[in-house]
């Protein structure tokens, strides 16, 4: 008997040394373009790169570049300058913490991984693709999908329509909402890889305006064409 158990206690070493709790808080990475800056729990900083890991509990920020980190979900982050989060990870739960700055989340539909993203007292689930940036209010677009966001432990939800732009209070009220009519100015902070396209069916939706034709005057001269009214 005492030779079975230490036959047992033997094969269990050996799993926990195979498979130690460590590869469960681990995210690989397929591709990075620009320096991304790591601060992990031991206060180490580098730079990442494609041949280490994102470990639960780092902290990732840029500088004065955008960069994008592309994990082997293909899911894909894009930092522009001056933007940072801090990642936490438990199997195949990822938690990323927005903290500063502009940051587009681009989620692989075919990821095994489940992907959750919480913002000042905010937290949103079963996102697709979306920006958050964070100057003097917080903001979120919304490209793919209706969402749903909770504010700390309030039962009560605010809906996000796709593509829509919500600015967010820190009461979790809603300061103002609007429809998205193009993606240009909200991505061109990012790099070119990064860029949403509107589709052509909404930006025929959401451009409902009378077209006239008008004259002004332009450089001392009178300029006259159709405009939208």
């Amino acid at each position: 008997m005492n030779n079975n158990f230490i036959k047992y206690l033997l094969i269990f070493s050996t799993v926990i040394i195979i498979f130690p709790k460590s590869c469960f808080s681990k995210i690989n990475i397929s591709k990075i373009i620009n320096k991304i800056y790591v601060l992990n729990i031991h206060g180490k900083r580098f730079f990442l790169d494609e041949e280490t890991s994102i470990n639960s509990g780092d902290y990732l920020s840029t500088r004065d570049k955008p960069a994008i980190i592309i994990l082997k979900d293909n899911t894909k982050i894009c930092f522009s300058s001056n933007s940072s989060l801090k990642v936490l990870k438990n199997k195949d739960k990822i938690n990323f913490e927005f903290k500063k700055g502009s940051i587009l989340f681009s989620i692989n539909k075919k990821s095994q991984n489940n992907y959750k993203l919480n913002f000042f007292s905010y937290t949103l689930e079963n996102i697709k693709d979306i920006i958050l940036s964070k100057k003097n209010n917080l903001e979120i677009i919304n490209f793919e999908k209706n969402l749903n966001i909770f504010y700390k432990a309030d039962i009560k939800k605010i809906n996000l329509t796709s593509f829509t732009i919500l600015e967010l209070s820190n009461n979790g009220k809603i300061a103002r909402e609007t429809k998205m009519l193009e993606t240009y100015k909200f991505t061109k902070k990012f790099l070119e890889d990064c860029v949403i396209k509107l589709p052509k069916t909404k930006k025929n939706e959401f451009k409902n305006f009378n077209l006239q034709y008008g004259c002004i005057s332009q450089n001392g001269k009178l300029v006259c064409g159709n405009k939208y009214k």
